[in-house]
This record gives structure tokens, C-alpha cells and sequence, in this order.
């Protein structure tokens, strides 16, 4: 299994659960490959979530773009991330984006026609998505929660271009992969991860 293969090969099977979940995380920093490849079976031996309701806190744990790219990214992200999470309306089968209102103000400035909220708590709302249930487009069988992004409100290059899917690993615990469409398919452009 390659560190940066194409969405629609299965990974290699391996041990799930939130334990394996916290293993990879603890191994990023160490062994990068060998903690993406641990991610990808935690992925896969994941469960379908119920529909999320309300805000999940955010965790960025590793790009998946190019290889010469990814340590960028990461680096940037170390340094400075002002995505927090996701907001979801379980009824209404939507959700959106949670950043700082720091990153608010650069979404601005990057994407002048995109409508911005604030919510009570002080954090901006953007990119909403819709909600739904279906097959993976990286392991066949595998049910997952997606998060599609094509949405007349978001911009269209790159946000309506991104699907994510996730599947519960543990108690509260969520893992997701960020997939980007790309000359008619799709490709994982990075991990992440959810708790309430």
C-alpha cells in the first residue's frame, strides 16, 4: 500500500478501533508511512455513524496531497490551523465548517463571495455541506457518514470539489478522509478527525 494511493483500492486490512486510532496518531510524527497505512485499516474496519448532531471538534492529522507537499502542509498546520470542526443540523442532513475568527478574516480575503457567519460562541461558519450515508469510495462495502461539498453556496474551486467520508473508530470518536475530485476521480488529499 502506497502512502498516497488513489481513493477506490481497498487498504490492507488491519486491527481498528480507538486504540489502533491513538496508536497512528502517536506514530505521524515517527513513522509517517507506516502511521498512514495504520490509519487507512482503521478507516476500513470502521463503523457507519448515526447522524452527527451538533459540533465536533476538529483534528488535522495529516495531508495526503504529494509527497513532497505533504510535509509542507503539515508544517503549516503545526504552526497555524484555524479550523476547529464541524457543526452538524442531523435534522436538515447539513452541516458547516467551524474556523477562528482569524481564519474567518483570511477566508475573506480568499474567498470574497463566500457568505461567512459567526455563531454565538464567536467562531466563523463556512462551507456548508449536506449529510448522507453511503458506500466508500475507497473501500467497497465499507458504510460511511459523507460530507459533500458541491453546493451552489460554496465556491467552486477547490471546496465543491471535496467529499469527505467518516466512520466511527470509538466511543464519541470519528475518523474522516478529506477526498478531492480529480479528472473523474477520487483522490484522499488528507486525515482527520472528530470528537464531540
Amino acid at each position: 500500500m502506497t502512502e498516497h494511493q488513489s481513493a477506490g483500492v481497498p487498504p490492507a486490512a488491519g486491527a481498528g478501533g480507538e486504540a489502533a486510532y491513538w496508536r497512528a496518531v502517536a506514530r505521524l510524527p515517527v513513522d509517517r508511512a507506516a502511521a498512514l497505512g495504520e490509519l487507512e485499516a482503521v478507516f476500513a474496519a470502521g463503523s457507519e455513524p448515526d447522524q452527527l448532531d451538533g459540533r465536533y471538534r476538529g483534528r488535522y492529522l495529516a495531508a495526503t496531497v504529494r509527497r513532497g507537499l505533504d510535509p509542507v502542509l503539515d508544517g503549516l498546520a503545526r504552526l497555524w490551523l484555524p479550523w476547529r470542526g464541524k457543526a452538524f443540523d442531523a435534522a436538515a442532513a447539513r452541516g458547516r465548517n467551524l474556523f477562528t475568527a482569524a481564519g474567518g478574516a483570511a477566508l475573506r480575503l480568499a474567498f470574497r463571495d463566500h457568505q461567512l457567519e459567526r455563531d454565538v460562541r464567536g467562531d466563523v461558519l463556512a462551507f456548508p455541506f449536506r449529510t448522507g450515508t453511503g458506500t466508500s469510495a475507497t473501500v467497497p462495502g465499507l458504510r460511511v457518514l459523507k460530507l459533500d461539498y458541491d453546493l451552489p453556496d460554496n465556491p467552486a474551486r477547490p471546496v465543491r470539489k471535496v467529499l469527505d467520508e467518516l466512520v466511527r473508530v470509538g466511543e464519541g470518536l470519528y475518523l474522516g478522509q478529506a477526498l478531492v475530485r480529480r479528472d473523474g476521480r477520487l483522490e484522499r488529499a488528507a486525515w482527520f478527525s472528530f470528537e464531540p
